[in-house]
């Protein structure tokens, strides 16, 4: 309800295509209001609305054992990305990858370590 006041001033906004109950009309409003805006899509990867311009972006098939933080870690992921790259894409590529890795183990040790995440931001 208050999209209008929020949206135009946060730097980049994220949620999943549940958050908003497969609303492609309301993802449409908000990517008009956030200079950034980033759905998630869970195995299908994620789509980034900026500039006028809507991009998706596939994640590689992994075999999930536990989605559960996934999304918290996507978007903890994006948007330290995010500042350091300043480019969405790049953000949303890794965010995805971070993610993607997060669900290959139970609970808290799907968190993904230093080391690994080193390692995704090599491989860009």
């Amino acid at each position: 309800r208050r999209a209008e006041k929020v949206l135009p001033h946060v730097n980049a906004a994220i949620l999943s295509l549940e958050d908003v109950n497969g609303d492609e009309a309301l993802i449409a409003r908000f990517a008009e209001l956030a200079p950034i805006l980033v759905v998630t899509l869970g195995a299908a990867g994620c789509r980034v609305y900026s500039g006028g311009k809507m991009e998706h972006i596939p994640v590689a098939r992994i075999s999930e054992v536990d989605p559960t933080g996934a999304g918290d870690i996507f978007a903890a992921a994006f948007l330290v990305r995010l500042r350091q790259s300043g480019n969405p894409v790049t953000a949303a590529r890794f965010a995805n990858r971070v993610a993607a890795l997060s669900v290959t183990r139970i609970g808290w040790s799907g968190t993904p370590t230093k080391e690994e995440i080193d390692y995704l931001m090599r491989k860009e």
